[in-house]
């Protein structure tokens, strides 16, 4: 047979829903990237929290303090100041002394990082670095133009544990007491970075919902199209996570050709990308309320047993059954599994959907399952009990109404062969 016009019409509708949502799945996952490199690289408090959880980290603590320590013999100021201390005769044992002050400074200096002291020296450090950097972001020119890290004060502190004058790092070279972030030449290609960065996530996500609503609107099923929307949403967090886990890999085997670098780079990345795992899986548990929400209101059996159970709490209790709503939202944000459930104004956006979602499944089915009695919880929990007699199930009047009503929902039964099998069980109803 030819095909007709609403045969061609509805599966250009198919391929145009599909097209759009796997578009807007695209788009959500390059959203979801770009939120966290715009919270991670523009945030002053997660940088320094970020940077906080760096250093104390023991790999990386070591890591650094082998740095450090480089850094602080770079120049000999250990040697040179032994060798002002030591008379004359002691001369050639400068060498082999500041040899042994290294030796023991490596086994002390991960320790004396960790302490307090250190770490509030570094929270410091980096808290003006990531001011300035800011501030060069936005045009201002950066002294001596680039932006440094300093770490004059740590040290200063490591210079003290092992055993020397911490006098000694003002003698070291500028460049040997800060650390790099941005050179001159990259000042601009960041500047235009940041501007992206910026307005991504605002242009990504809402174009995401744009592509998502046209999916549905396209689709003959729309509670189905919700589903597949909310399993789109949840697919994107997984991607996040599969695209840090291979991106990290990657940058580790490019950066980290030595072992003893090795761990000290995998924890640098499993730290540093630690706000986009929470976006993922912000993602994901989004995605899964969504696909939760659009799914129970469907003609499944599981789905259709759960509204019928609630139907006589949403009838008889609906005062009860908000407040609960409300409690789960609230134990939800006290939790705070992802930063959306920590954020107030995404609090009350999932807050009032959730509660619109509430209302009209309650219409809904009040109006599939008016009839249904109290206590059809536990008269579901009893029949399900071993040891029931078949026969006895069998013939429970309700059941039977039960089984009317599926058949009615698959369409087996219309509306008039519905209403006269229901007369003929309940005239014949004890």
């Amino acid at each position: 047979m030819p095909q007709t016009i609403d045969d061609v019409s509805g599966a250009a509708k198919r391929i145009a829903v599909v097209v759009l949502l796997v578009l807007a799945t695209l788009v959500w996952t390059v959203g979801g990237l770009a939120l966290w490199a715009n919270r991670q690289m523009l945030n002053t408090n997660n940088w320094v929290q970020t940077s906080d959880r760096l250093l104390r980290d023991e790999a990386i603590r070591t890591a650094l303090s082998t740095a450090l320590l480089d850094r602080l013999y770079q120049s000999k100021p250990v040697e040179n100041q032994l060798r002002e201390q030591l008379p004359e005769n002691l001369q050639p044992l400068v060498g082999p002394l500041a040899a042994g002050l290294r030796q023991a400074a490596t086994r002390r200096t991960p320790e004396i990082l960790g302490s307090t002291a250190a770490l509030t020296a570094w929270e410091k450090a980096n808290e003006a670095a990531h001011k300035t950097f800011l501030k060069v972001l936005d045009g201002d020119v950066a002294a001596g133009g680039q932006v440094n890290l300093d770490v004059k004060s740590l040290l200063q502190q490591v210079a003290s544990g092992a055993g020397v004058s911490p006098d000694v790092v003002e003698k070291l070279p500028a460049r040997y007491q800060q650390i790099q972030i941005l050179r001159s030449d990259q000042i601009k290609a960041a500047q235009d970075a940041t501007h992206t960065l910026k307005t991504l996530p605002w242009v990504l996500f809402p174009l995401a919902v744009v592509l998502f609503g046209g999916a549905i609107a396209l689709s003959w099923d729309r509670r189905r199209a919700i589903v597949w929307c909310g399993g789109c949403v949840l697919f994107a967090g997984v991607a996040i996570l599969a695209a840090r886990r291979l991106g990290g890999d990657a940058v580790v085997n490019a950066l980290a050709d030595a072992p003893n670098v090795r761990p000290a780079a995998k924890a640098t990345l499993a730290i540093g990308t630690s706000l986009l795992k929470d976006v993922a899986w912000g993602s994901i548990l989004f995605g899964a309320l969504v696909v939760f929400g659009a799914w129970v209101a469907g003609p499944g059996r599981w789905a259709t047993g759960i509204r019928r159970t609630s139907a006589p709490a949403l009838r008889d209790h609906p005062a009860a059954v908000r407040v609960a709503l409300g409690l789960l939202l609230l134990l939800l944000v006290i939790w705070g599994p992802v930063p959306w459930t920590r954020n107030p104004v995404w609090i009350v956006v999932i807050a009032a959907a959730a509660f619109a979602w509430l209302e009209w499944m309650r219409h809904r089915t009040l109006d599939e399952f008016a009839d249904v009695p109290t206590g059809e919880l536990m008269r579901r929990m009893r029949s399900s009990l071993p040891g029931r007699r078949p026969a006895a199930a069998a013939d429970d009047p309700l059941l039977r109404l039960e089984r009317l009503a599926d058949l009615r929902t698959r369409g087996v039964l219309d509306e008039t062969e519905y209403e006269r099998e229901k007369a003929a069980l309940l005239s014949t109803a004890p």
